[in-house]
C-alpha cells in the first residue's frame, strides 16, 4: 500500500556542494528497470551494510577507543597473562543497543557527488558488468523537485533526510572529538578510509518503536509466521517513489565496457 503524498523532507551540509555538481548513482540492469517503471529507488536498513559501524555517535567511538586503552593498561599486565580483561562492559552494552536502533530505523540511498563528466572507477568496479550503467541528474535538480513534488512510501511514515557525507578519522580522538559537542546526524558520518566514495546520501527515517517478538501459534507453520513477521516488522529495506518523475532531468551513463547492443536498447 503506498501512502499520500509526502514532503518531510530535509537536506543537510550541502552548502559543500556546487550548483555544477551531480549526484551518480550506479546500478546494475535490474534496479534501474525497476527505478524506471515504478519510479522508485531502493533504500537499504543500515544494519545490513558492510561497515558495521554505520550510525555510530563520535561520542561512542570516543568510549571504543577509551575501552581499548584501557583494557590494555599496564596495571593489567599481571591479571592479562591468566585472563582476558574486559572494561566498561556496561557502557559497551548501552552503546551496541544504541547503534543497534539507529541501524534498524534509518534507511540509505547513496549516491556519488561529482561533476558532469567525472565518472568513478571504484564505483564501476562494484559493478563490473557491463550491463550495469549510472545515472546522474544536477544536484539543484534533484533538490528542488523533490522538495516541489514530495514522495510516495510504503508501510510506516519516514522522514526523508539528504546530506552528504562527513568523513572522520575514527583512529583519531582529536578529530572525533571535534564533533562531540557540534554534533552532525551520525548517518552522515563514515571513517576516513571511505572519503573516495565522495557519497551523498538520502536516508528514511522511521520513529523509533517497539518489535514485538515473534509469536508462534501450534497450528501455523514456523516458518509462515517467520516470513508474515519478518515482512512486517524486519524488512531489509524501503522504497521510495518520486512524484512526478517525469520531471527529473535523469541521465544515462553506460558502464566503460557497454556493447553497442546494450547501448541501443537504453
Amino acid at each position: 500500500m503506498i501512502d499520500e503524498i509526502e514532503k518531510n523532507i530535509k537536506f543537510l551540509n550541502d552548502e559543500v556542494i556546487s550548483d555544477d555538481d551531480y549526484i551518480w548513482k550506479y546500478l546494475d540492469l535490474h534496479k534501474f528497470l525497476s527505478l524506471i517503471i515504478s519510479h522508485s529507488f531502493h533504500l537499504t536498513r543500515l544494519d545490513k551494510f558492510e561497515d558495521k559501524r554505520e550510525g555510530i555517535f563520535p561520542f561512542h567511538l570516543l568510549y571504543q577507543i577509551h575501552k581499548k586503552e584501557l583494557d590494555h593498561h599496564p596495571m593489567f599486565d599481571n591479571i592479562r597473562s591468566f585472563m582476558t580483561v574486559d572494561t566498561l562492559g556496561s557502557e559497551m552494552n548501552k552503546i551496541q543497543d544504541e547503534l543497534n536502533k539507529i541501524q534498524r530505523f534509518n534507511f540509505a540511498s547513496c549516491w556519488v557527488i561529482g561533476s558532469k563528466q567525472t565518472e568513478s572507477a571504484a564505483m564501476w568496479n562494484l559493478y563490473s558488468d557491463p550491463k550495469s550503467l549510472a545515472i546522474r541528474i544536477k544536484y539543484s535538480d534533484f533538490k528542488n523537485n523533490i522538495l516541489q513534488n514530495g514522495y510516495k512510501t510504503t508501510g510506516i511514515e519516514k522522514e526523508l533526510i539528504c546530506s552528504p557525507v562527513k568523513y572522520l578519522n575514527f583512529q583519531d580522538k582529536n578529530n572525533i572529538s571535534e564533533y562531540t559537542n557540534n554534533l552532525l546526524d551520525s548517518v552522515f558520518l563514515k571513517d576516513i578510509s571511505f572519503k573516495h566514495e565522495n557519497e551523498f546520501r538520502i536516508i528514511a527515517r522511521e520513529k523509533e518503536r517497539d518489535i514485538p517478538a515473534i509469536y508462534y501459534k501450534p497450528n501455523i507453520s514456523r516458518s509462515y509466521i517467520e516470513n508474515l513477521h519478518n515482512s512486517t516488522y524486519n524488512y531489509p529495506g524501503t522504497k521510495v517513489e518520486l512524484e512526478n518523475f517525469e520531471k527529473y532531468k535523469f541521465e544515462i551513463v553506460h558502464h566503460p565496457k557497454s556493447t553497442d547492443w546494450t547501448k541501443k536498447i537504453y
